[in-house]
């Protein structure tokens, strides 16, 4: 047994680098009329800049450290989304020549990711999680001569359907988020097997303390050092140390005065004074494991805790795949920091510390749906039934149906017809009674959604099972018109 008084840990470091997809927050629909290509209005139209300052900031002073470092035997991994080598390799091109370098080093390790950084593993369907996957292996090819075999599956956790998706890309090992269940969350710094996949578990706590409270002056371990933290790890029981943390944080996110990089640059040869072996994640991956995690109450879809926000935002995602036409669009909006940002809190665990008002939540969520809805309803035109196409579109905010009871607000909305036939299955009957006696239900349809067919079908309708049952059968028919 190491790093219990006999042998320390080791440790695997991995590092995310990825430049989101960030929205545009003054998008309006009338800002598009006119223009050929609406995705340059969707989106930050200062990316470019704003890239240019994580550039300076961060990226590149952490790679020509790292690569100092790596050339004197410290090993690690980068995880290297798909978006950013588009960007950088359209607008920064000397900065993806140093990633290069960096992530084929002798000493590093390419990781394999979803291509958009993307939610869509969390999606019933996987087609286009395995499809990222695919794309991230072929670019990992052809811009670094790399094949990745160890996935960064650190987003949400990880199931018995993408661990098969992950097999069949020739993915062998997986890097996933500590924490999902009592097991993993009290001893992670082991490897595991998870559905024929390796597995190793990332440790919150002290990727944290490197994350979220290295710069917070109140922590009662500020200042943190080098050989301090090296001496946490040596004691932390196990056989490796997994820590995966957001690149950004260097330099950009905590800024280079607070002494980060210095401590990048002190915490090789720190863990080498405690023992402290660095190794890549497939190395650690081939370490004896513990056990299987599908044994435990570990990674799964009911430890997916999403804010009623981001399980609408979520639904209205997997169903555009076929109402957006233009799929560079549809997949920048896959991005993972759009559904972070809808939450109030979300986790960290090597990650920015992401924690804004409920009403901050509320209008990135309505900005998000506001561009979908309206690349759908742009997109209904060149759809095989442009009537069905508008009908199965999601709406913004300010046209969803907002459920209420007789004498207050019942806290949720639909955007969409099959989101309001999802709510039909649990709404309260008195919150159901309350619409249909006002003939909201009807006129929702008929104003908002535009679907005066199906309105006038359910305007008489007051069974709960009889609504949601023909509004049910109308999705699946047009539905069948666009296919």
């Amino acid at each position: 047994m190491t790093g219990e008084g006999l042998n320390p840990p080791k440790a695997c470091l991995g590092f995310d680098i990825h430049y989101p997809c960030y929205l545009n927050p003054g998008f309006q629909p009338d800002v598009v009329k006119g223009k050929r290509n609406a995705k340059e209005s969707y989106f930050n139209p200062n990316a470019k800049e704003d890239l240019g300052r994580v550039i300076d900031r961060s990226f590149r002073p952490t790679t020509e450290l790292l690569l100092e470092l790596l050339d004197d035997g410290f090993t690690c991994a980068f995880a290297i989304s798909g978006t950013v080598v588009e960007h950088l390799g359209q607008w920064y091109p000397e900065m993806l020549e140093l990633f290069s370098r960096a992530a084929t080093h002798r000493n590093a390790e390419l990781l394999a990711q979803t291509y958009y950084h993307s939610v869509a593993g969390q999606f019933a369907d996987l087609q286009e999680f395995a499809d990222e996957i695919l794309m991230h292996r072929d670019l990992m090819k052809e811009q670094f001569s790399a094949a990745p075999t160890t996935f960064a599956h650190t987003d949400y956790p990880i199931t018995p359907a993408t661990a098969e998706a992950l097999t069949r890309a020739g993915i062998r090992a997986a890097i996933i988020e500590g924490g999902e269940g009592p097991a993993l969350e009290k001893d992670p710094n082991h490897t595991y097997t998870y559905q024929g996949l390796s597995v190793l578990v990332t440790h919150c706590d002290l990727s944290d303390d490197i994350a979220v409270r290295f710069p917070w002056r109140g922590w009662d371990k500020w200042p943190l050092m080098a050989d301090q933290y090296a001496g946490w790890l040596s004691v932390s029981p196990g056989d490796c140390i997994t820590l995966f943390l957001d690149y950004r944080i260097f330099g950009d996110v905590i800024g280079q005065e607070t002494g980060i990089l210095e401590f990048l640059r002190a915490l090789p040869s720190a863990l080498a004074a405690e023992g402290i072996e660095t190794v890549r994640p497939s190395e650690a991956a081939r370490l004896p494991p513990r056990g299987d995690i599908g044994e435990t109450p570990g990674p799964g879809p009911e430890s997916l805790q999403r804010t009623i926000l981001q399980q609408s935002a979520l639904e209205a995602l997997e169903e555009a795949e076929n109402l957006v036409a233009d799929g560079g669009v549809w997949r920048c909006l896959l991005d993972t920091d759009h559904i972070r940002r809808m939450a109030m809190r979300s986790t960290s665990c090597g990650r920015p510390l992401h924690a804004v008002s409920h009403q901050a939540t509320y209008d990135y969520f309505a900005s998000f749906m506001r561009v979908l809805s309206h690349a759908e309803e742009r997109s209904a035109a060149s759809a095989r039934s442009p009537k069905a196409a508008l009908s199965l579109r999601c709406v913004p905010p300010d046209k969803a149906f907002y459920f209420s009871s007789y004498d207050r607000p019942a806290g949720y909305a639909a955007h969409s017809l099959q989101e309001l036939a999802n709510m039909l299955e649990f709404a309260p009957d008195d919150v159901i009674r309350y619409h249909v006696e006002r003939e909201d239900f009807y006129r929702w349809i008929d104003q908002a959604i535009g679907d005066t067919r199906l309105a006038e079908k359910i305007r008489d309708r007051s069974d709960r099972a009889e609504l949601r049952s023909t509004i049910q059968k109308r999705i699946d028919k047009l539905w069948k018109r666009l296919r």
